[in-house]
């Protein structure tokens, strides 16, 4: 359900129109909910600017075009990636183009390099504040003399946010025997344990974590608050707790997907305009209007994961296996060095009538919200927990990297919303592509049909979709804290702090 177009909440001034900054990191993980954020503040009054590369602004463009041409004052300003004075070549504008690791580096310098961009695009065009992606802390400081107060977005959940905080201050994964010793991970509301086999890169043995640390604590600093897609019902207690951790306040405002309708937005979210995303999702759902009600198991690993081919062939064996219908969407594309040889016929043939390949991208909301859909396999980046809870879908949930497996803890543990499909080990982003078979086709085919077939599991994940579309409806949780961000923004004096 879309937000009331009226300004803050209930108790505001509908004259008041903040001007702000939205500003992501350029992949999609990043890009895609920070410019739902940026609409759902349009759809409140903001008068907001969401600040691109020129790939992921052609990406992203039409939801944006839509709401402007329906009266929001919202546009997209383009930067373009300083590539070759980092030394990058190929016209990689966003992340999840690179197509080695190697190339992960120059491109970072090249997002670094955005900051003097960014910054004389405020001293043109001031405004009244900037959200910023927590990863570029240099838009934090970004034109210090206007004194434009900033908010970081974080990109995952307080959760996660607070499990890192206090890996890194407190370094209980330094106090075990192996990497499969599970220990506590201490000053938590609730008790969570995990190995060093799934920890995020940041605090693996040999990661330079101290620099880490100092970056989070920097961005701590200069933030007047975290915005956070997330919503009360799913991590209440971790919101407060990262709000004491830090001193700073936590607006919670999600799940930010749901700004998007049923119409073109959720159709062509994350691919724009484009003719071939909207004959692409007219076969996804119309293979999906055939088959019955929670029939199938939605497969999605996002924009970065590579697995190796083995690992694809055994994750195509186990959803044969399964007897489960299915819609897999494989990564890169076929020009890519990466892209697992997984053809359509070969599906067919393991399964016929049952498996549906998709190639690169996949209207991911529209699937998940179809009735059809009775599970999602998942890496559990959070843009994909979020979207789970918000079609209230059971999720399976398969971390890889980075802090995928804090989101599968909170997910599998707390919220009782999914079940593990049984990664043990995590991985550097990129290191995937080596690693060999981790969850094999047994495993797959056992998970899937226990998740489709639970129903106390498929209970709990509607419940949480009730939930999260009742928060963001007028009066629900975040909803107001989008009102009180706002009147954050505009109160007397935050402009001078």
């Amino acid at each position: 359900m879309r937000p009331s177009p009226s300004v803050a909440s209930s108790g505001d001034t509908a004259a008041a129109a903040p001007r702000m900054y939205f500003i992501p990191f350029p992949t999609p993980g990043h890009a895609l909910p920070m410019s739902d954020l940026a609409r759902l503040f349009a759809s409140r009054g903001a008068d907001a600017t969401l600040v691109l590369t020129r790939a992921n602004a052609a990406r992203l463009g039409g939801p944006v075009s839509r709401a402007a041409a329906a009266g929001l004052r919202i546009r997209i300003h383009a930067l373009t990636l300083p590539a070759e004075a980092a030394g990058l070549t190929g016209g990689h504008e966003s992340a999840d183009d690179l197509p080695n690791r190697e190339l992960a580096r120059p491109f970072a310098v090249a997002v670094d390099l955005l900051a003097p961009l960014f910054a004389d695009l405020l001293r043109s065009r001031p405004a009244d504040a900037v959200v910023f992606d927590g990863v570029l802390p240099w838009a934090a400081t970004a034109a210090p003399e206007l004194g434009i107060p900033r908010y970081a977005f974080t990109g995952t959940g307080c959760f996660a946010l607070s499990v890192q905080r206090a890996l890194l201050l407190h370094a209980p994964q330094d106090g075990v025997a192996s990497d499969t010793e599970p220990f506590l991970v201490p000053g938590l509301p609730d008790a969570v344990r995990l190995t060093k086999s799934r920890l995020a890169e940041a605090t693996l043995p040999g990661a330079d974590s101290r620099e880490f640390l100092n970056r989070m604590f920097a961005v701590e600093r200069a933030t007047a608050g975290w915005v956070v897609n997330s919503f009360a019902d799913l991590e209440e207690k971790y919101i407060k707790h990262y709000e004491r951790a830090t001193g700073k306040p936590v607006f919670a405002v999600g799940p930010v997907c749901l700004v998007n309708g049923d119409g073109d937005d959720t159709l062509e979210r994350g691919r724009g305009g484009e003719a071939a995303a909207a004959a692409e999702a007219a076969r996804v759902l119309g293979w999906l209007d055939k088959k019955p009600e929670r029939s199938v198991v939605y497969v999605c690993f996002g924009s970065l994961t590579r697995f190796p081919h083995e690992q694809v062939s055994e994750l195509g064996m186990g959803l044969a296996d399964s007897g489960a219908n299915f819609v897999w969407v494989v990564g890169g594309d076929d020009k890519s060095a990466h892209a697992p040889p997984v053809l359509q016929a070969d599906v067919d043939a393991a399964a016929p009538g049952r498996g549906l390949v998709v190639r690169g991208w996949a209207p991911q909301v529209a699937v998940l919200r179809h009735k059809a859909v009775g599970a999602f396999v998942t890496h559990c980046g959070w843009g994909a927990v979020t979207e789970a809870a918000a079609a209230g879908v059971p999720v399976i949930a398969w971390p890889v990297f980075a802090e995928q497996f804090y989101n599968e803890a909170l997910v599998v543990g707390l919220a009782g919303t999914g079940v593990a499909m049984g990664a043990e080990r995590g991985y550097v982003w990129g290191g995937e592509a080596m690693g060999g078979v981790v969850v094999g086709r047994e495993a797959v085919a056992e998970r899937v049909r226990g998740a489709l077939a639970d129903e106390a599991l498929r209970r709990r994940a509607g419940e949480m979709g009730e939930r999260a579309r009742r928060a963001v409806e007028v009066g629900g949780s975040s909803y107001e804290a989008v009102g009180a961000l706002l009147q954050d923004v505009l109160r007397p004096g935050r402009r001078s702090q």
